[in-house]
């Protein structure tokens, strides 16, 4: 049996300066500033142990067309590794080999584990650790495939991602691989493997006649896993990330409403602005066309007025001058009635004109009243016309500059919410879709009958002692690093996950998810190495410590705690035949740096190293 240790890890290209970390046994902390390349450490690490997909292409890493990996152990030469950092096979070579080139030609060993072939990297990896030949079982039917180093690395290289999940350490999540992730933490905990299995015999009538829908089933399976790969998408974080979504929606349904209602009310006051103008002017033409029928009827009143003036003048003359027989009737001055009315009457003339003259020239008077007015109530509209002018504009203006763009970007901010969350239930149900697929699908394989043989379904079990050994393994971890209110730590294998004391391990903060996650991987190692089993002998933690600098809430703080003192004085007491490797933010204790290597970052080109990467001047 032997341990694997990695030595070195650079980024190479022509005519760049090599971009290296260089790793002893024991404990080697890296530590910094963000956006410095830490995460990209251990995606590198893990892409250089064969991850299929290849590394991130940021910024930095413009001008690097390959990585280089140094992996040593005890029983073995040491094995360098260099492979584009677009994927593919491996450069191996058999000594070590830091910044210069190899001395020894180059061996081909291929990504892809395959158990016929001894030219591959899981083989070379599995070799090394003693788990060759090992077989893991991969459905409910007791169909088994070969171990790959794949199935031991995910337990041993936890990146920031991962460390956050809510869901198993065990498990990566894919349903497509969830039995062969048991089947592999099996391995680990107890040395067994799989090889005993002896799977159904699918040559039964019904296994024939369901081939054809599990060839179909499998197609869609693959199709829907794909486009879920594609997006890289996890259930728990959409669940996380819809819940959020309604909360930002709710809150923005709040805004976009305290927007409108504003928007509203300066419309309603621009409308009463606008009628008010609307009336004003409305009214000045109505007195306009008032003054100018009075103004008329003045003038037929003054017509009047001369009339009767004349009429009481001429009558005035009637009554003084010497008596004639009278012009109208002829009669004699003798003959005449003078206190009968008649027609000739002009005295009574002259008095009627007068009473008629007086009454005009009270009309008048009111009508001059009148005018005065009107002309008054069009001077005042007309001196308020201005005012009422500006202030339409006023609201005018800010209904086009201030509240119908904020209505406009909060309803823009609202449609992109929704359009996200449409997204994100998209992929939900692709997911409960490939759930059902894959349940179908089991349901298909596995079906009993008279045909199958009494195998029945074939269900991977763990001794309960085994599993009750290995969680007391991280209750006394938890216990040494004092994680808060631990008393009973037990492995439920339903969610294949450890309980806390009564609390699950997935339904805490991302902060206390990330610190159990990481007892729970150093945990494996410990219990290997108690027992004499097989273990790749190193780890990489990326975050463990995200309670200290990034929690969710109250519950999830940690910071005022000795934790994380207490985390790194028992990572400096384990085995020194043993490699962790803690990538962190924030800088340990000063105690750890006197005799542990530590690399920072500083995001300073004035000071220590910048980051993975050198900065480009």
């Amino acid at each position: 049996m032997s341990d694997l240790l990695i030595r070195y890890l650079a980024f190479l290209g022509p005519r760049r300066e090599p971009a290296s970390l260089k790793f002893e046994r024991g404990l080697n902390i890296v530590c910094g500033a963000s956006d410095t390349g830490k995460s990209f450490i251990s995606e590198s690490i893990d892409f250089m142990l064969g991850q299929e997909d290849p590394v991130r292409d940021i910024p930095e890493r413009a001008g690097y067309d390959r990585i280089r990996l140094l992996v040593d152990s005890d029983t073995h030469q040491p094995l360098t590794l260099d492979r584009s950092v677009e994927g593919g096979n491996y450069s191996a070579y058999s000594e070590e080999v830091f910044e210069g080139e190899p001395t020894t030609e180059a061996r081909i060993l291929r990504y892809k584990h395959a158990a016929s072939r001894d030219d591959t990297l899981s083989y070379e990896l599995l070799k090394r650790v003693g788990f060759t030949g090992r077989t893991l079982r991969r459905n409910a039917a007791g169909k088994t495939r070969s171990l790959s180093f794949r199935d031991l690395a995910r337990l041993c290289v936890v990146t920031e991602e991962d460390i956050q999940r809510r869901s198993s350490p065990v498990l990566s999540g894919q349903w497509v691989t969830a039995t062969a992730e048991y089947a592999a933490f099996k391995l680990m905990l107890t040395g067994v493997d799989d090889s005993a299995l002896v799977s159904s015999n699918d040559t039964s009538g019904r296994r024939d006649r369901d081939s054809g829908k599990l060839e179909l089933l499998d197609q869609m399976v693959a199709e829907l896993q794909s486009e879920l790969d594609e997006a890289g998408v996890e259930e728990e974080e959409l669940l996380e990330q819809e819940d959020k979504l309604k909360a930002s929606i709710q809150d923005r349904t709040a805004s976009l409403q305290s927007v409108q209602k504003e928007l509203s009310s300066i419309m309603n006051n621009r409308a009463e602005a606008a009628k008010a103008l609307r009336d004003s002017k409305a009214r000045m033409i109505e007195i306009n066309e008032l003054v100018g029928r009075f103004s008329l009827l003045d003038d037929h009143y003054n017509t009047d007025l001369q009339r009767l003036n004349a009429v009481h003048e001429s009558g005035s003359l009637f009554v003084h001058l010497e008596k004639k027989p009278c012009p109208l009737c002829g009669a004699l001055p003798r003959d005449q009635h003078l206190d009968s009315d008649c027609d000739g009457n002009a005295e009574a003339v002259v008095q009627a004109a007068r009473a008629e003259m007086n009454k005009i020239i009270r009309l008048r008077r009111e009508l001059a009243e009148t005018l005065s007015s009107l002309r008054s109530e069009f001077t005042e509209l007309e001196s308020g016309l201005a005012p009422l002018q500006a202030s339409y504009d006023g609201y005018d203006a800010e209904l086009g500059e201030v509240a119908a763009p904020a209505v406009s970007e909060e309803r823009s901010s609202y449609n992109a919410l929704m359009t996200e969350l449409s997204e994100v239930r998209v992929s939900l149900e692709k997911i409960e879709s490939l759930k059902k697929l894959m349940q179908r699908r089991g349901d298909l394989e596995n079906e009993g009958g008279p045909d199958d043989g009494g195998t029945g379904n074939v269900k991977t079990q763990i001794s309960k002692f085994i599993l009750d050994e290995f969680a007391q393994t991280i209750q006394s971890i938890l216990e040494e690093w004092d994680y808060p209110g631990v008393s009973r730590v037990y492995f439920d294998e339903a969610k294949k996950d450890i309980v806390i004391s009564g609390k699950e391990r997935g339904g805490t903060g991302k902060g206390l998810r990330a610190i159990t996650h990481a007892a729970f991987t150093i945990g494996l190692m410990e219990f290997c190495r108690e027992r004499d089993l097989p273990h790749p002998g190193f780890i990489v933690l990326d975050s463990p410590l995200l309670a200290y600098w990034k929690p969710e809430g109250k519950d999830d703080d940690l910071r005022g705690t000795d934790l994380k003192e207490n985390f790194y004085r028992y990572l400096m007491g384990i085995s020194k035949e043993n490699q962790v490797i803690v990538i962190e933010n924030e800088h340990p204790p000063e105690f750890v740096g006197k005799e542990t290597p530590v690399t920072i970052f500083t995001k300073n080109p004035g000071s220590g190293r910048y980051g993975l990467f050198p900065l480009n001047e």
